[in-house]
C-alpha cells in the first residue's frame, strides 16, 4: 500500500511539474500572440488516442469532420484537424498490419474492394502519362489517406452493427450543430438567398457541399429514427436521432441545394421500387427506351430548355424551376462550361487522360468565349469539373470514367443484394438505407464532385465499407435450391 502511495505521489509531482511548465510556456506564448498553443493538450490527447486506440480513431474523425477548416499554404493545402489525423492513422494502420499481420483479409474478398483496387491501379497508370506527375502523385496520396483508414481499416470494424450506428450518430450530431449555426446565420440575414453560398463557411466551401452532406445522411438517419428497437436500442439513441433528423430536414430545405433535392427524390424513388418489389428488368428497359428517345429528340429538348429564363431564387418553386435553365442561370451555365472543357480535354487524351488532379490547372485554355459566364475562372477556384463522372473522364480517360461508374454501380448492387439475402432484418434494412444514402451522393455526383474533400470523402468511403462489411460478414438466407437439397 505504501509503495502504491509513493508511486501515486511521484505521478502527482510529475503531472504537477508538467502542468506548471505548460502554464509558464503559455504565458510566453501569449506575449508572442501564439494562440494555437492552447490546443497543444488536445493535440497530445488526440495523438495518444490514435496510437493507443487507432482502430476506433475514424469515429473521432467522423465527429470532427463537419467542423474541419480548410487551410491553403504556399506549397500545399490541408483540412484541419481531419487530414492530419487520417494521415497518422493511415501510417499507424499500415505499420500495424505489416508487423502483426492480424488484419482480416476476408474484408478484401468482395466486389467493392476489388473495384477500389482497380480504381487506384488505373489512377497510377494515368499518373505515368500525366501532364504533371507531381500533381497526380499528390492527388493519389491524398486519396489513399481517405480510402485506407475510412474503407479498408473500417470494413472489419463495421461487422458489429452498433459501430455503424456510432459513425452515423457522431457525424450526424456534428452536422446538426453546423446546420443550427448556419440556420441562425441565415435567419439573421433575413433568409437572403444571395448570401446562401457563403453561410456554410468556414466549415463548408459552398452550399452545394453542405447540401450534399445533408442529403447523404438523411436516409440512414431516418432509418434509425423510425426503425425498430434492434436498430435503435434505447431512448437516448432514439432522441438523438430524432434531433439529428429534425436538423437535417431543416438543413435540407434551407440549403437551397437543387442537386441535393433531386438526389433525395431519386433515393426515395429507389426505395419505392425496392419496397414494392417492382420488376427491375422492366424498369431498366423503360429507362433505356426513355434515354434513346431523349437522344433522338436532343435538339428539341435543348431548344426547350433554352426558353427557360428562371434564375436561382429564394422562392422554392422558382428555385426548382431554375434547375433546367441553361440560358441565363450562371450556376447551370458554368457547369456546362466545365463539362464542355472536360470533354474537349478527353478528346485529346481519350485513354489515360491528363492525369489525376490536373483538370483545374488545364481546363482554362479549353474554355470558349461563348460559354464563359460571370463566374468563370481559369484557375479552378470555384470547383473542379463539377462531376464525379466527367472529371475522371478528362483526368483518367475513358477507362477511368468507366471504373468509377462501375464502382458506384457495384456498391448499389452489393447493398441491394445484402438487403435481399441477409438473414437478419436489421442488417438487411441497414444495408438498404446506407445504399439509399450513397445513391443520393452518386446522383449529386452528376452535377458536383466532392470526393477530393474530407467533408464527403470520409462518410462516402465509410458507407462503402459498411456495405462491404455487411455483405462479407452477415449471415445469408438459405436459397430454395439449398433448402431442397437439404430436404433430399
Amino acid at each position: 500500500m505504501d509503495k502504491t502511495l509513493r508511486h501515486s505521489k511521484k505521478d502527482i509531482i510529475i503531472i504537477s511539474v508538467l502542468c506548471l511548465a505548460y502554464l509558464i510556456a503559455g504565458a510566453v506564448a501569449l506575449d508572442y500572440d501564439f494562440y494555437l498553443y492552447a490546443f497543444i493538450p488536445l493535440a497530445v490527447l488526440g495523438v495518444m488516442l490514435i496510437v493507443m486506440k487507432f482502430y476506433y480513431s475514424v469515429f473521432l474523425v467522423a465527429l470532427l469532420t463537419p467542423f474541419s477548416i480548410f487551410f491553403k499554404m504556399e506549397m500545399f493545402s490541408v483540412t484541419v484537424p481531419t487530414e492530419p489525423i487520417l494521415i497518422l492513422v493511415m501510417f499507424v494502420f499500415l505499420w500495424d498490419c505489416t508487423l502483426s499481420r492480424n488484419y482480416d483479409t476476408k474484408a478484401l474478398h468482395n466486389p467493392i474492394s476489388l473495384m477500389i483496387f482497380v480504381n487506384l491501379a488505373w489512377m497510377i497508370v494515368a499518373t505515368l502519362f500525366s501532364w504533371d506527375v507531381v500533381v497526380s502523385i499528390k492527388y493519389i496520396i491524398s486519396r489513399l489517406w481517405f480510402v485506407i483508414p475510412c474503407y479498408f481499416m473500417m470494413v472489419p470494424i463495421f461487422k458489429r452493427p452498433q459501430t455503424i450506428r456510432w459513425f452515423v450518430a457522431l457525424y450526424g450530431f456534428s452536422l446538426s450543430i453546423i446546420i443550427i449555426i448556419c440556420s441562425i446565420k441565415f435567419a439573421m440575414l433575413g433568409f437572403a438567398f444571395a448570401e446562401m453560398n457563403q453561410i456554410p463557411a468556414p466549415f463548408y466551401n459552398d452550399h452545394t457541399a453542405y447540401g450534399a452532406a445533408i442529403g447523404l445522411f438523411l436516409p440512414v438517419t431516418l432509418l434509425y429514427t423510425f426503425g425498430n428497437k434492434e436498430l435503435c436500442p434505447n431512448k437516448k439513441y432514439r432522441l438523438l436521432f430524432i434531433f439529428i433528423s429534425l436538423c437535417l430536414t431543416v438543413g435540407f430545405i434551407l440549403s437551397y441545394a437543387r442537386a441535393t433535392w433531386l438526389s433525395v427524390i431519386v433515393a426515395a424513388g429507389v426505395f419505392v421500387l425496392v419496397y414494392f418489389k417492382i420488376n427491375l428488368k422492366m424498369l431498366f428497359s423503360t429507362v433505356a427506351v426513355i434515354a434513346v428517345l431523349a437522344l433522338l429528340s436532343w435538339t428539341a429538348i435543348i431548344q426547350k430548355l433554352e426558353l427557360n429564363s428562371q434564375d436561382s431564387s429564394g422562392n422554392i418553386t422558382e428555385h426548382i424551376s431554375s434547375m433546367s435553365n441553361i440560358s441565363t442561370d450562371a450556376s447551370n451555365m458554368e457547369r456546362i462550361n466545365r463539362w464542355a472543357c472536360a470533354l474537349r480535354m478527353f478528346k485529346e487524351r481519350p485513354i489515360t487522360g491528363w492525369g489525376p488532379g490536373t483538370y483545374q490547372f488545364i481546363y482554362g485554355s479549353y474554355q470558349r468565349y461563348s460559354q464563359r459566364t460571370i463566374i468563370s475562372t481559369n484557375e479552378g477556384t470555384l470547383g473542379n469539373a463539377h462531376s464525379e463522372y466527367i472529371g475522371p473522364l478528362s483526368e483518367q480517360g475513358l477507362p477511368g470514367c468507366i471504373i468509377v461508374t462501375v464502382l458506384f454501380g457495384v456498391t448499389i448492387y452489393i447493398g441491394l443484394k445484402t438487403f435481399r439475402t441477409a438473414k437478419d432484418k436489421t442488417t438487411a434494412y441497414t444495408a438498404l438505407f446506407v445504399t439509399l444514402s450513397l445513391i443520393t451522393y452518386y446522383t449529386h455526383g452528376l452535377m458536383n464532385n466532392f470526393l477530393d474533400t474530407d467533408k464527403l470523402s470520409v462518410p462516402v468511403w465509410a458507407m462503402m465499407a459498411m456495405l462491404a462489411s455487411m455483405y462479407t460478414y452477415s449471415e445469408k438466407k438459405q436459397t430454395n435450391i439449398t433448402t431442397q437439397q437439404t430436404e433430399k
